[in-house]
């Protein structure tokens, strides 16, 4: 008597095979543009000034700093001697960086109707946020840009080190955001935790003080200058406020952290999200 035979399971025709993330990513680019202007959109809705704030707010952060500051600080690393020029180059950059990542936390929970109906690559959900801040960011970079030749700053010689710092800190602030909105949907304590950590952060980066400040103790320098926000603010003084090329350790400080950076949040954002819809 013969054995059976048992035949293998036959292909299913409507099983499509999964696509690599970062290829379903690069597919999904008209959601992302879609969901940027959204951003974009619900952020300015009901204002009367719309998009002026997005000029108004740095320049009123820079006039309380200034007048807090300007002569305290004033013949300390200055070389230019425009305290408020000083003060612009260092806070745009981290001004894009916490609003990226502090409204990305919440961009996954806050698309909770979303990501439990529809399946798409949910990396969109806080690149989105990244892409609609790099918006305003870059808007503001050009006013700084189109004002600075009038007080004696020559940007256009270094416009290389400014087009480089903004790809690095873009990628740098995507991977924070990633890793933050993907911890955030199992542990909804990482949005109140970044209100202060972000505070913390803005003052141990030079944004406000010079490096060279007196008081400050040599230990506590060598910890700020290993913060990777002061290596991207550093990028950006350079081209902006010093016109001068970086330094090496500057310039592979903040190439080494982007990419580090962005790799991690990538890759915990892609093992985690898997279990989102459960999540939130």
């Amino acid at each position: 008597m013969a054995a059976p035979t048992t035949d293998p399971p036959a292909p299913q025709p409507n099983a499509a095979p999964r696509r690599h993330p970062v290829r379903e990513l690069l597919g999904a680019r008209e959601l992302i543009a879609n969901l940027t202007g959204r951003e974009l959109k619900v952020r300015y809705k009901r204002s009367a000034l719309g998009f002026a704030w997005t000029l108004l707010n740095p320049l009123l952060m820079m006039a309380v700093f200034t007048a807090l500051f300007s002569t305290l600080f004033s013949g300390q690393e200055l070389s230019k001697g425009w305290y408020a020029i000083y003060f612009l180059t260092g806070y745009l950059p981290f001004a894009f960086f916490q609003a990226s990542s502090t409204v990305a936390t919440g961009s996954v929970v806050g698309n909770a109707g979303l990501v439990t109906k529809v399946y798409f690559p949910r990396a969109v959900l806080p690149l989105s946020v990244v892409t609609s801040q790099l918006v305003h960011f870059v808007m503001g970079l050009v006013v700084l840009l189109v004002v600075t030749p009038f007080l004696g700053f020559t940007w256009w010689w270094y416009l290389p080190t400014l087009l480089l710092a903004i790809v690095l800190l873009t990628c740098f602030t995507a991977g924070i955001s990633m890793l933050l909105a993907a911890l955030n949907t199992y542990f909804r304590d990482i949005a109140e935790f970044t209100t202060v950590a972000f505070l913390l952060w803005f003052y141990a980066t030079p944004v406000i003080y010079p490096l060279a400040t007196p008081p400050i103790p040599a230990p506590v320098v060598t910890v700020i200058k290993l913060n990777p926000m002061t290596m991207f603010v550093g990028l950006f003084r350079s081209a902006l406020y010093d016109n001068a090329w970086p330094g090496w350790p500057t310039l592979l400080g903040a190439t080494v952290s982007a990419v580090v950076t962005l790799v991690v949040g990538w890759k915990v954002f892609i093992r985690l999200s898997a279990q989102f819809a459960k999540e939130v």
